[in-house]
Parts: structure tokens; C-alpha cells; sequence
């Protein structure tokens, strides 16, 4: 729903960007918190493997999860596929979404995706 990320939105405007773990206060760069957990997970094509799965499963949030992480890593070999898996992802995600705004923004993501 909706209120997930909107409450969230509100939470964040009137307390700041900290959720109060430490750990957050300076974390690695995107990318190389990217690149290192791919090869922890035993690199990119399994990484990839492993988003396809949870798309077939209907597990389309960790798919987008997966995605984010080949494409934040910056893994040349598997970026169009991620950047294809992904969508289509989004495209699941939206036909679950009640919200018109949620489900217009993944939609609207998904064909950013698909025009790169």
C-alpha cells in the first residue's frame, strides 16, 4: 500500500535521514558495497541466476533487489540483462500495486529501463 512509503516520506522529513544504526552513519559507496556483495554471492551470473528465480517464484521485490545490486556493481557483462529482468519485474510489481501513483511510478520505471 501506499502508506508504507508515504509514512516513511513523512518519518524521514521531520527526523532526518538517519534510522539510527550506527553503521549507516558512513557507508560504503553504492558501488563498491554493490561490487562486493555480488562476489560474495559468487558473482554476477549467479547473482543474475538467481534474480531470474525469484521472478519465476513471484518473489519480484527481491528480484528488483538482485537487479539493483548487478546494476549498482556496474557489471558490464550482465547490465542489459539486469536492466531486462528488472523491468520486467516492475511490470509485476505494478499489476500488485493498489496505489495509482505507486503502480504509474513502476511502470513509468520499467519503460526508462526499456528505452536505455
Amino acid at each position: 500500500s501506499c502508506a508504507e512509503w508515504t509514512i516513511r516520506a513523512i518519518y524521514t522529513a521531520y527526523l532526518g535521514w538517519l534510522d539510527g544504526n550506527p553503521t549507516h552513519l558512513h557507508p560504503l559507496p553504492p558501488a563498491e558495497h554493490a561490487q562486493k556483495t555480488v562476489a560474495l554471492m559468487g558473482g554476477a551470473p549467479a547473482v543474475l541466476q538467481a534474480a531470474r528465480r525469484a521472478a519465476a517464484d513471484g518473489e519480484h521485490q527481491w528480484c528488483l533487489q538482485l537487479c539493483d545490486l548487478l546494476l549498482d556493481s556496474g557489471d558490464r557483462e550482465t547490465d542489459r540483462a539486469a536492466r531486462e529482468q528488472k523491468a520486467a519485474a516492475l511490470r509485476a510489481m505494478a499489476a500488485l500495486e493498489t496505489s495509482a501513483n505507486g503502480r504509474h511510478y513502476y511502470l513509468a520505471c520499467a519503460r526508462e529501463l526499456e528505452e536505455e
